[in-house]
């Protein structure tokens, strides 16, 4: 929707010139009679779908229901905004990482919840052959700061089957 915002400033000489014109002889759309803003703003609270503004911006004047039902609606809305400032800021305390993969199915069975862990390996159940086979995979330096070569280290071949089923996170722990 288009806002208009216009400033006028008049002087003695336009009033004179204005007054000269014509009723019918109008420069602008600005410049038509008005009608008063409480009608205008009756209208728009009694077309709004917005709960309450219809009861507080009835026409007349204000009485002690539009008094109850502005208090309550400003009470709402600030109640609102407290727990929204509050929320937004709760979680912009910590930072986020979030994967999601979307899968299109016909039916499914109610309630089906995936459960997602970003950490693929539980710490606490790698081994050093582990930690050495993984960090060897994904390019890694190695845990001794010293360095190492694979040959000085008698760790088996890496089974993925093995490391994944024995280090990857388990249904019943998480429930």
């Amino acid at each position: 929707m288009p806002i208009e915002i216009v400033c006028k400033i008049k002087f003695a000489e336009e009033d004179e010139k204005q007054k000269e014109k014509e009723e019918g002889d109008k420069e602008s759309l600005i410049e038509e009679p008005a009608q008063p803003r409480s009608r205008d703003l009756a209208a728009f609270a009694s077309a709004s779908t917005l709960h309450g503004l219809g009861h507080i911006c009835r026409s007349g004047r204000l009485g002690v229901r539009q008094t109850l039902w502005a208090f309550a609606f400003v009470a709402s809305l600030a109640f609102f905004l407290y727990q929204a400032a509050k929320s937004a800021l709760l979680y912009l305390e910590h930072p986020h990482v979030m994967a999601l993969d979307e899968e299109a199915i016909r039916e499914m069975v109610f309630p089906a919840i995936t459960i997602c862990n970003i950490n693929r390996y539980r710490h606490s159940a790698l081994t050093d052959a582990d930690i050495f086979h993984l960090a060897n995979m994904t390019g890694l330096p190695p845990k001794d700061r010293d360095g190492h070569k694979a040959t000085d280290l008698l760790y088996p071949d890496p089974d993925m089957a093995d490391i994944v089923n024995r280090t990857g996170h388990q249904l019943d722990d998480m429930l």
